[in-house]
């Protein structure tokens, strides 16, 4: 006698494993998003200081970053902060320079660096 079909215990035992399986990757896909949510969150910062930086050299004044007007997504924080400032050269003045760390939930940072020439980076 030839089986046409699947039994009731074998098709229950194919959809838990694949439950299994996806739960699995669920997990993992939620701690990826919530990297690439730093990730971008920190090139966005780094964009507004290059933003202010020529924005300072263009009007030739020293203007510093207003750390309350940074749109950060939820589960963002600034963890550590320096007041950063660009002269009207668009270089930091002298303290000026600094970093900022933006860290997620998950305790992981990206850090945002303006060093004493005026280059902005994200490590």
């Amino acid at each position: 006698m030839r089986r046409k079909a699947f039994t009731l215990v074998e098709i229950l035992v194919v959809i838990g494993i694949i439950s299994l399986l996806f739960s699995i990757g669920f997990s993992g896909i939620k701690t990826i998003s919530k990297q690439i949510i730093l990730s971008s969150s920190a090139k966005v910062v780094a964009s507004s200081l290059r933003a202010l930086q020529q924005q300072a050299a263009t009007q030739h004044q020293t203007l510093s970053l207003d750390l309350g007007r940074l749109n950060l997504p939820s589960g963002i924080t600034i963890s550590e902060s320096k007041n950063i400032q660009f002269a009207a050269s668009g270089f930091p003045p002298p303290g000026g320079s600094g970093s900022l760390v933006l860290q997620n939930q998950l305790g992981q940072t990206r850090k945002i660096i303006v060093s004493s020439a005026g280059r902005v980076r994200v490590e």
